[in-house]
C-alpha cells in the first residue's frame, strides 16, 4: 500500500473512531422514560426497511383507502433510527439483533441471550418475570424462533427449537402464540416428548386452530397453529389458509396478560416480512406489513386506553433491500407499478407448494396467472421449471441466496421502463443488509426521550428504566469474541437453517 493510501486509511479510521465515540456519548446522555410504566409491549418488525414501509403506506392509502397505524405512531410517538450490527459482523441476523434489544449488549450471530464464550445473559422478559409480571410472546414465526426466544431464554444455538420449547415450559410465560407444532408434538419430536400434555399439566390451554383459540377461556395459552411458521397473510386472506392473523393472536393475548395485578410484558413479532423479503416476494412482504399494521392498531388502542402501558417498536434489520423504482417520463408512471400488486393473491411459498418437484411450463404459467396476475412468456415459465428441476437459477446463485423463489421473482420483474405492467419493485439480494432501521416509543411520558440515531442495545436501557429494573449484563469486546472463534477454528457464519432468519 502506498504511503498516501496508508494516511487516508488512518484518517478514515480516526474519523470513524471519533464518530463512534460521539455516538456513544450522545447515547449515554439520553434520558430514559421519566414515568414508570406498569406494562410494556415490544412490537418487532422483522426484516422491514423504510422502502417496505413506503410501499405499504402508498398501497394502504391508495387501494385500501386508509392510512397505516404506523403512520399514526410515527406522527404522535417519538421515533428515530437504530444501528443494527452484531458483535463481529456488520450484518446481523435475528438472534444477535434480538439479543441487543433484550440484554443491552452485542453478541455474535447465532445464539440466544448468550456470549460466544458461554456466559449466559439475562433477557429483559426474564427480569420482568422476577418482578412478578406476566409474560407473553406472539409471533407469525415458529413461537420458538430467534426473536421471541431471545427475550425469554439463553441457548447457544438459535436453531435448537425442540430444546427451546422445553425451556419455554420451564420458563412459564402466560402466553405463547405462533407456529412450530413440530417442536411440541410427540409424533415429530426426536425425543418423542409430548410437550402438549406437559403444558396442559401446568394449566395451559393448548390450542392449534383459530376456532380453538376463539373458544378457549384458559388464562394461560400455548397456541401453535402450523407445523412451521404461520402461513403468510396473503395466503390466509386470499387462498383460504385457515390460521389466526397476527391481530387475532394479539387480541387473544392482551386481556389474559392485562388481568395480572403486577402488570405484564409482551412481545408481538411480525416475523414473516423478513421471510417474504428473503424470497423477494412483493405481495408476500406487502401483506405481512399490512397484517402487522392491523396488530399495531390493536396494540395502540390498548395503550391509549391503558396509559400505564409503554409501546416500543423496532425493526431488527433490513432484508433483501427492496426498492420501489421510478418509472416513466419524470417518474409519472411510478404509482402504476405498485398498483399491480392488487392482482397478486398469494405468495411464492404457496406457489412452490402447489408446483411440487416436477412442474410443467403450463402449470407454472397458469399458477402465475391465477396467483400473481402475471402472464409469463414461454421462456420465463421454462426458467421457473429449470430452477425447480435442474437448480439453474436467475439471476445468479451468489447475489440471490434463496432459491428457487428468487428465480420466481426474477421472471416477473419489470422490463418496461416507460410504463410498468409489473410491480416496479426490485431487490438487491435475498439476504439481510446493514441499513439502520426504525425505532420508536409511544405512550405516557415518552416526550422525555430524545431519539436521533441510537444503537440497538439502547432498547434494553430504555425498557429497564421504564420498568424500574436496575441491571447490567456483562459486555464482551469484538476482539475477545474473535479470539474465542479463532481458538475453536470457527468462522461466525449462519447455519443453513438460518436462510430465513
Amino acid at each position: 500500500m502506498k504511503r498516501r493510501d496508508l494516511i487516508k486509511a488512518g484518517l478514515a479510521a480516526g474519523s470513524l473512531a471519533a464518530l463512534s465515540a460521539q455516538a456513544q456519548s450522545a447515547q449515554a446522555n439520553q434520558p430514559g422514560i421519566l414515568v414508570r410504566t406498569r406494562n410494556l409491549i415490544f412490537f418487532a418488525y422483522d426484516g422491514m426497511g423504510w422502502e417496505d414501509y413506503a410501499i405499504a403506506q402508498f398501497y394502504s392509502r391508495r387501494v385500501l383507502g386508509r392510512p397505516l397505524a404506523l403512520e399514526r405512531f410515527l406522527a404522535t410517538g417519538v421515533s428515530g433510527l437504530q444501528n443494527t450490527n452484531s458483535l463481529t459482523s456488520f450484518v446481523t441476523e435475528s438472534s444477535a439483533a434480538a439479543n441487543a434489544w433484550s440484554t443491552g449488549v452485542k453478541t455474535v450471530n447465532g445464539g440466544l441471550a448468550i456470549h460466544i464464550d458461554g456466559r449466559k445473559l439475562s433477557p429483559i422478559f426474564a427480569l420482568a418475570k422476577q418482578q412478578g409480571k406476566a409474560v407473553g410472546v406472539v409471533t407469525t414465526a415458529t413461537v420458538t424462533h430467534a426473536t421471541p426466544a431471545a427475550f425469554l431464554v439463553s441457548n447457544p444455538d438459535r436453531n435448537a427449537e425442540e430444546e427451546i420449547a422445553q425451556q419455554y415450559l420451564e420458563f412459564g410465560a402466560e402466553v405463547y402464540l405462533g407456529g412450530g407444532q413440530r417442536f411440541f408434538d410427540p409424533a415429530v419430536r426426536r425425543d418423542k416428548k409430548d410437550l402438549y400434555a406437559e403444558f396442559a399439566a401446568k394449566g395451559y390451554g393448548v390450542v392449534r386452530t383459530l376456532a380453538e383459540l376463539q373458544a378457549s377461556n384458559a388464562s394461560k395459552l400455548l397456541g401453535v397453529f402450523s407445523s412451521s411458521h404461520v402461513p403468510y397473510e396473503a395466503d390466509r386472506r386470499f387462498q383460504g389458509v385457515n390460521v389466526p392473523s397476527l391481530a387475532e393472536m394479539t387480541r387473544a393475548a392482551l386481556p389474559r396478560l392485562a388481568a395480572h395485578t403486577k402488570g405484564f410484558v409482551l412481545q408481538v413479532e411480525a416475523a414473516r416480512i423478513d421471510h417474504a423479503n428473503h424470497l423477494n416476494d412483493p405481495a408476500g412482504s406487502l401483506w405481512e406489513i399490512l397484517a402487522a399494521d392491523e396488530a399495531l392498531e390493536v396494540v395502540m388502542n390498548f395503550v391509549d386506553q391503558n396509559p400505564d402501558t409503554l409501546l416500543v417498536i423496532g425493526s431488527d434489520h433490513v432484508c433483501g433491500a427492496p426498492a420501489l423504482y421510478g418509472a416513466g417520463s419524470s417518474y409519472r408512471e411510478s404509482s402504476a407499478g405498485v398498483l399491480q400488486l392488487e392482482a397478486q393473491k398469494g405468495t411464492f411459498e404457496f406457489m412452490l407448494g402447489r408446483l411440487g418437484n416436477n412442474p410443467s411450463p403450463e402449470q407454472v404459467t397458469e399458477l402465475f396467472r391465477s396467483v400473481k396476475g402475471v402472464a409469463l412468456k414461454p421462456e420465463q415459465a421454462q426458467a421457473v421449471v429449470d430452477a425447480i428441476t435442474k437448480r439453474v437459477y436467475l439471476p445468479d446463485g451468489v447475489r440471490y441466496g434463496v432459491q428457487p423463489a428468487n428465480t420466481l421473482s426474477w421472471v416477473m420483474r419489470q422490463t418496461n421502463a416507460s410504463k410498468p405492467d409489473l410491480p416496479n419493485i426490485g431487490w438487491n439480494s435475498g439476504q439481510h443488509t446493514a441499513s439502520p432501521t426504525l425505532f420508536g416509543v409511544y405512550g405516557r411520558g415518552v416526550g422525555a426521550v430524545r431519539i436521533g440515531l441510537i444503537d440497538n442495545t439502547y432498547n434494553f436501557t430504555l425498557m429497564t428504566r421504564a420498568l424500574g429494573i436496575r441491571f447490567q449484563n456483562p459486555v464482551m469486546s469484538e476482539q475477545e469474541a474473535l479470539e474465542v472463534l479463532k481458538s475453536r477454528a470457527e468462522v461466525p457464519i449462519l447455519h443453513p437453517e438460518d436462510v430465513l432468519a
